[in-house]
């Protein structure tokens, strides 16, 4: 039984991801306001296990390979040893594994973060979805939470996962706001110090280059947009295929392709609009970076992008994977620069509201207060 005030976090890797800024904001962030935190690395130690631990967090990284038998023996000495009020889990290894793991521990309070929404539905195979429908539900601890990240990830949970709907709850992840909005360079500025031209209009997008992310559907898009040009942040496993797309005679010279870069603001600040061109997308936080510097927001309407964009309002929702319907709103957007910088105020206002971190830990905050009064259990152990 816990006898300490320790909320512990249990993640499958410590590697680049939503999932993984998030729990390094909420850890942190939570650890200065005076809660106890620590983390367990499922995998190596990572640059961000190695930032966290600096930073005076507890990190402990097992060097685990993804499919390993001793996972379980090993998280559930840890867990006993640490004795946490509460373990929350992030990604699906650890929401599996480390669910049983706190049950074999004997914690009696569970969060199980779902960062990934309906991702399992083309992931998983068939019996597997089959089995965890059958079994999860009913499965212990009692005492837990499903914390998911948008409204259609909620659905999806209660309709296909069939988790019980007292127990999902709606957190979406969010982002340092002040961070974002703390950069102080014109788009003119931004422009020339990317050696991008000023009279053109520039589209952005920021995110991995794999196929799920739809920007072979943004380039075809940007085909039918003569004048337009678009700035790409991000490596991946397309980069190549689009490199030699780029290069064609229809795009030449029109596509800027920065790679991996450590800070986002100086390339969105150069953009007039930002496009999410997404087949799938449990959440979108690039999107809502996007949106937290004043750009609209063009994405298509799948997972958690129609959370973030209020179609007509803060952006325009398009089917995924249509190349023209892309193409002609974003080409709507560059011909009405008013109505673009109207979304993009309100997109920015939206996201000062409800998508900043420190409304994304208030929210878990109070899970983690309904599911065990900490202090209670310090003075009653």
């Amino acid at each position: 039984m816990p006898t300490s005030d320790l909320i512990l976090h249990v993640i499958d890797h410590l590697g680049a991801g939503g999932a993984q800024q998030l729990l390094a904001d909420l850890v942190l962030r939570l650890h200065k306001r005076g809660r106890r935190m620590a983390v367990i690395n499922m995998r190596r130690e990572s640059d961000l296990a190695r930032s966290l631990t600096q930073a005076g967090m507890p990190v402990i990284s097992l060097g685990l390979a993804r499919i390993d038998p001793r996972q379980l023996v090993v998280l559930i000495r840890h867990i006993r040893h640490l004795r946490p009020a509460l373990v929350h889990t992030h990604l699906m290894g650890a929401n599996t594994i480390g669910r049983l793991a706190t049950v074999l521990a004997g914690v009696p309070a569970m969060v199980v973060h779902d960062h990934e929404s309906s991702a399992e539905i083309y992931t998983h195979p068939g019996m597997l979805l089959a089995l965890r429908r059958l079994i999860e539900p009913a499965a212990p601890p009692q005492n837990l939470r499903y914390m998911v990240v948008s409204q259609q990830a909620a659905q999806y949970a209660a309709t296909v996962a069939r988790w019980p709907e007292a127990q999902i709850c709606v957190v979406p992840n969010g982002i340092d706001v002040t961070h974002m909005l703390d950069y102080h360079v014109s788009p003119a500025e931004a422009r020339s110090a990317l050696g991008i031209p000023q009279d053109v209009p520039l589209i952005g997008y920021v995110g991995r280059l794999r196929p799920v992310k739809g920007v072979d559907v943004l380039l075809t898009a940007l085909a039918q947009l003569p004048h337009t040009h678009l700035l790409v942040v991000g490596t991946g496993p397309q980069a190549a295929d689009l490199t030699a797309r780029a290069g064609q005679s229809d795009l030449m010279g029109r596509i800027h392709m920065l790679g991996q870069v450590a800070d986002v603001r100086l390339a969105l600040r150069a953009c007039d609009v930002y496009a999410q061109p997404s087949r799938r997308e449990a959440f979108g936080l690039a999107a809502v970076e996007a949106a937290a510097v004043g750009l609209p927001v063009v994405a298509s309407a799948v997972g958690g992008l129609r959370d973030i964009v209020a179609d007509g309002r803060t952006g325009l929702l398009v089917p995924p994977d249509q190349p023209a319907a892309l193409a002609n709103a974003l080409a709507h957007l560059i011909a009405h620069p008013d109505e673009a910088r109207q979304m993009g105020a309100a997109g920015r206002d939206y996201v000062c509201a409800e998508l900043s971190i420190d409304r994304a830990i208030e929210r878990i905050e109070r899970v983690y207060d309904e599911l065990c009064d900490i202090h209670t259990m310090i003075r009653n152990p």
